[in-house]
């Protein structure tokens, strides 16, 4: 018998409240979560073991959320990874930076564990 993994997230933040709603919310999906301090971290998470998502703290230290996302986009093994960038507030420049970047949507604080159980649904179906 063969058990499939759940899928997998890796969050890189730094704010405990935000890593605790989104642990409370994968927990509830069924998800694994893997928690990365800087997005270097993160990247090199993400290279070991390619996740279902990426979310990234907007100014992320080491990595920022486009400088992340561009790296994991080039890399046949995470090119196709959704990457959420999570930001207090952002403007449509912002925005267009990010997409630009190859993120694929922007969460804005503050956010719900309901709120994240809506986005997984979206992004891993």
């Amino acid at each position: 018998m063969s058990s499939k993994e759940p899928s997998s997230i890796v969050l890189v933040e730094q704010k405990e409240e935000i890593i605790s709603i989104v642990k409370n919310a994968a927990e509830q999906a069924g998800l694994s979560l893997v928690v990365a301090e800087d997005g270097q971290e993160g990247f090199d998470l993400a290279m070991e073991r390619p996740p279902s998502l990426v979310m990234v703290r907007c100014d992320a230290p080491v990595l920022d959320a486009p400088s992340l996302s561009l790296l994991l986009k080039q890399s046949a093994s995470t090119k196709d990874v959704p990457v959420l960038v999570i930001c207090s507030d952002f403007s449509h420049s912002e925005h267009e930076k990010y997409q630009d970047a190859g993120c694929n949507d922007c969460l804005r604080e503050p956010f719900s564990v309901s709120d994240l159980l809506k986005i997984f649904e979206e992004w891993l179906q």
